[in-house]
């Protein structure tokens, strides 16, 4: 009987990260989407498209991990397959976007930055991808199965946060993408909100950090990081601008 109540509050805990995660990405993203959609504003469609697959995503992040804390994983398996297709177009609408943006950016000069930036959403639903896929050939280990995808939310998450502090901190009149580095703090807050919160749980419910946690804290540690590295390189530079030519311009 102690196993079954310690599998159902485990369960719970994702259930309530899963609804943290939904309530971020959507209070995120209102200041800059949601609010000045509802004022009228008008977005290209591809980000219409890229919101309404990303909160999706978080709709059914939060159903699946439901069903498992109600004990339907039968059902919770059939729902994986509509899993796997919204996180493939969640794949396929960033690619857009990023192009999107450089041609935003190029109509007002500051293509390089914008391509300098794409490090920041690139290497995020890259890691989102691999650990994605990792979730999935692991299924038949719960545990190892959602910490993988909660550690999944994180790089999706960074945006939404970063929204807050662009808000808070973007000077009056500026333009075009911002610096690699002001993208680094909104992702370290959301990593330590879902990890210190996986890492409390690990402690209570197992005595340990269990080693699903360990390895995927420590790796998205480093995928937020990258950018710094990653987006100035000549190499990065090379590789965006043979991305940017594919985008349709006009």
């Amino acid at each position: 009987m102690a196993s079954i109540a310690n599998a159902h509050r485990r369960s719970r805990f994702f259930l309530w990260m899963a609804a943290l995660a939904l309530l971020i990405a959507l209070t995120g993203f209102a200041p800059t989407y949601w609010l000045p959609m509802a004022a009228g504003r008008s977005f290209p469609p591809i980000l219409h498209i890229h919101g309404a697959i990303f909160v999706a995503w978080n709709l059914l992040f939060l159903w699946q991990s439901w069903l498992v804390a109600t004990n339907r994983t039968a059902d919770h398996r059939q729902w994986g397959l509509l899993g796997i297709a919204v996180a493939t177009a969640m794949v396929i609408s960033v690619l857009l976007a990023v192009q999107n943006s450089y041609v935003a950016a190029a109509r007002i000069g500051m293509e390089p930055q914008a391509r300098a930036f794409s490090s920041v959403s690139l290497t995020g639903i890259a890691w989102f991808a691999i650990l994605f896929t990792l979730a999935i050939r692991n299924v038949r280990k719960p545990d190892v199965h959602r910490r993988l995808l909660l550690g999944a939310s994180v790089p999706l998450l960074q945006a939404a946060v970063a929204r807050w502090f662009q808000v808070a901190l973007t000077p009056p009149g500026a333009v075009g993408p911002p610096p690699v580095f002001v993208a680094i703090p909104p992702g370290l807050v959301v990593w330590l909100i879902f990890f210190g919160a996986l890492a409390l749980h690990d402690r209570q419910s197992l005595g340990r950090l269990h080693p699903a946690t360990i390895f995927v804290s420590g790796a998205t540690m480093l995928v937020i990081l990258l950018p710094l590295v990653l987006g100035p390189s000549a190499g990065w530079a090379s590789f965006t601008s043979a991305f940017a030519s594919l985008a349709p311009r006009g």
